[in-house]
C-alpha cells in the first residue's frame, strides 16, 4: 500500500478515538474549563490551521491531489467530529464516529480489490451495521431489536454517503454526520 494511503487511512482510524470525549468530566481539571471548550478548541484549531494552509498553499502528507485549492477532508472531518460529539447522544454519535472511522477506510480497500461492484458495498454496509449494533446495544439500554433497526438506519446511510461522490461536502463529514441524523431521528421514533 502506497504510503500517503496508509497514513490517511492509520489517521482515519484514529478518529475511531474521538468518542473517548464522553469519557471526560463536564467540569476539567482546570477551575471554569469545561469538557466542551475542549471541543471547540479542536474546531477551531483545525479551521485556523485549514484556512491557513489555503492562504499559503501550502501541501503535506497524506493531501490528495484535489484537496490542494479547496477544504480538505481532514476539516470536514473535524467539521463532522465536532457536530456529532456536540448535537448527538452518546451512543448514536460513537455509532456514527467508530462507523466513518473504520468503515470509509475498509470501503476503500474493498473498492481496490473488487471495484465499484455490489460486493464492496454490501460488505461496508455489512461492517457498519455490526459495529454500529455493537455500539448501540452495549452503550444504550436498547434492546436487541431498536439497535438492529437504528444500525440498520445508519448504514443505510452511511454507505451511500461514502460511495456517492458530491462536489461540496467530503465524505469524511457526510458519513459522520448524516447517519447520525437519520439514527437520532429514528431513535426518537421507537
Amino acid at each position: 500500500m502506497e504510503r500517503e494511503v496508509l497514513i490517511r487511512r492509520m489517521t482515519h482510524v484514529a478518529i475511531a478515538f474521538a468518542p473517548l470525549y464522553f469519557l471526560l468530566p463536564d467540569d476539567l481539571l482546570i477551575p471554569g474549563l469545561r469538557r466542551w471548550i475542549l471541543l471547540v478548541l479542536f474546531f477551531c484549531s483545525i479551521l485556523l490551521f485549514e484556512a491557513f494552509r489555503l492562504w499559503k498553499g501550502f501541501i503535506f502528507m497524506g493531501l490528495r491531489p484535489h484537496e490542494v485549492n479547496q477544504i480538505a477532508s481532514f476539516a470536514w472531518a473535524a467539521i463532522g467530529i465536532t457536530l456529532v460529539l456536540w448535537l448527538f447522544p452518546e451512543d448514536i454519535a460513537t455509532a456514527a464516529l467508530v462507523g466513518m472511522a473504520l468503515v470509509d477506510p475498509l470501503a476503500g480497500q474493498l473498492r481496490s480489490k473488487y471495484g465499484e461492484k455490489g460486493v464492496s458495498l454490501v460488505l461496508s454496509a455489512l461492517a457498519y451495521f455490526l459495529l454500529a449494533f455493537s455500539i448501540v446495544a452495549l452503550w444504550a439500554d436498547r434492546d436487541v431489536i431498536g439497535a438492529a433497526f437504528l444500525a440498520l438506519v445508519g448504514a443505510g446511510v452511511a454507505i451511500p454517503s461514502e460511495a456517492i461522490r458530491q462536489k461540496y461536502i467530503d465524505d469524511d463529514f457526510a458519513m459522520a454526520f448524516f447517519p447520525a441524523v437519520v439514527m437520532s431521528w429514528a431513535a426518537e421514533a421507537l
